[in-house]
């Protein structure tokens, strides 16, 4: 089979699509990534092997604005050289996860006739997948609100693919709030004794691949009011940890940990230590939820149609997550949210209960099946 993948500009859409590019060429398929030369796709295809072929998209500002008609313009461009390497690799099939980039592919898959399957990662479908949705063979999704906010056609939920790195990290047991209640609660029972030594809760910070200066900004001083000890392991960014390092120092804060980013490894040993996560609420979502562990969720607030919230709602629901709102210092919100999951061992391990119940580990496997059916019919 051949088949096209697409979707980036950020690694929300760009991991997802690997992993299901990985399993499609582990079962023989002839393998192309159309993308934008702007976003992350092109050096993580490199890295992988993957054949990929670039062109200039970028994301459709208002056309109120010299910079809205540039980024249309680049985008007409875009879908002209993507209607050009899909006439070139006559694809059975054409799989998006959409992101600006996806949008012109999509176009000219539709314009040639080639047959398209769109995975959506967030509970809002982003404005390239909406576009184009109800033409594609399948519609799937990560979160089960996503059915209700997208009612142009059929959504079927299959669950988000994860990086097999991960995934099998995930089954290998964990020292945090997935290996129900390892880690006592905070208040009234002394802490773990490792080694020798108090092994305090330990707490990750994400703030996706380029990292959150809001996070980068209000984590610190919300540990620094916390008044509990606690470990912390932060991805700031790279353009950002040498401003978050020099936070954490003039805060005085201990057993504080900033990095630029945690690769596969990394993460997922950060992943297996921790007992609650702060961040963002965008793709990360899913690993929390394979990992069984909790967090306190800052939705970004410009985010498009406001997805980040909507998918925060539905971690919320279920009693896996709680909603700290963006605001300004002394980040009282978080505080209150961090410590109140931290002295409540019970509630943690309800929290992973659910995660794992909402986790759907063969996610990779089901949307290569929808593919295959795609590319036969």
């Amino acid at each position: 089979m051949r088949l096209v993948v697409t979707g980036g500009g950020t690694g929300g859409h760009v991991y997802p699509a690997l992993e299901v590019a990985r399993l499609a060429t582990e079962n023989g398929a002839e393998l192309l990534y159309l993308g934008s030369l702007r976003g992350q796709e092109g050096k993580l295809c490199e890295a992988r092997e993957i054949l990929f072929k670039g062109f200039p998209a970028e994301p459709l500002y208002s056309l109120k604005t010299p910079r809205g008609w540039r980024s249309a313009v680049a985008l007409l461009r875009a879908r002209s050289m993507a209607k050009a390497h899909l006439a070139a690799a006559k694809p059975d099939v054409v799989f998006s996860t959409g992101g600006y980039s996806a949008g012109p592919v999509l176009a000219a898959a539709h314009s040639l006739g080639v047959p398209y399957v769109i995975h959506d990662g967030n509970s809002v479908p982003g404005r390239a997948n909406r576009m184009f949705g109800r033409q594609a063979k399948a519609f799937l999704s990560t979160f089960f609100a996503t059915e209700r906010s997208y009612t142009d056609r059929p959504v079927t939920r299959t669950g988000q693919p994860i990086r097999k790195q991960l995934r099998e990290a995930s089954l290998h047991g964990s020292e945090g709030a997935g290996s129900a209640g390892i880690l006592p609660a905070l208040t009234g029972e002394p802490p773990v004794q490792t080694h020798g030594r108090a092994a305090h809760a330990t707490i990750l910070v994400l703030g996706g691949s380029q990292g959150s200066a809001y996070l980068n900004e209000a984590v610190p001083q919300a540990i620094a009011a916390l008044d509990t000890p606690v470990r912390i392991i932060h991805a700031s960014g790279p353009n950002h940890i040498e401003a978050t390092k020099s936070r954490v120092e003039k805060l005085g804060l201990k057993d504080y940990r900033v990095e630029p980013y945690l690769d596969a490894d990394a993460i997922a040993d950060a992943y297996r230590q921790a007992v609650l996560v702060v961040c963002r609420s965008g793709g990360t979502l899913a690993e929390l939820a394979m990992f069984g562990l909790p967090s306190v969720l800052v939705p970004l607030p410009t985010s498009a149609d406001d997805h980040q919230r909507h998918n925060a709602k539905e971690f919320a629901d279920m009693k896996a997550a709680t909603i700290a709102e963006q605001e300004p210092a002394p980040y009282s919100a978080a505080v209150q949210a961090i410590r109140s999951w931290l002295c409540d061992s019970t509630r943690r391990e309800a929290a992973a209960k659910a995660l794992k119940e909402w986790d759907v580990p063969d996610a990779t496997e089901r949307i290569w099946g929808h593919l295959l059916a795609a590319a036969s019919r």
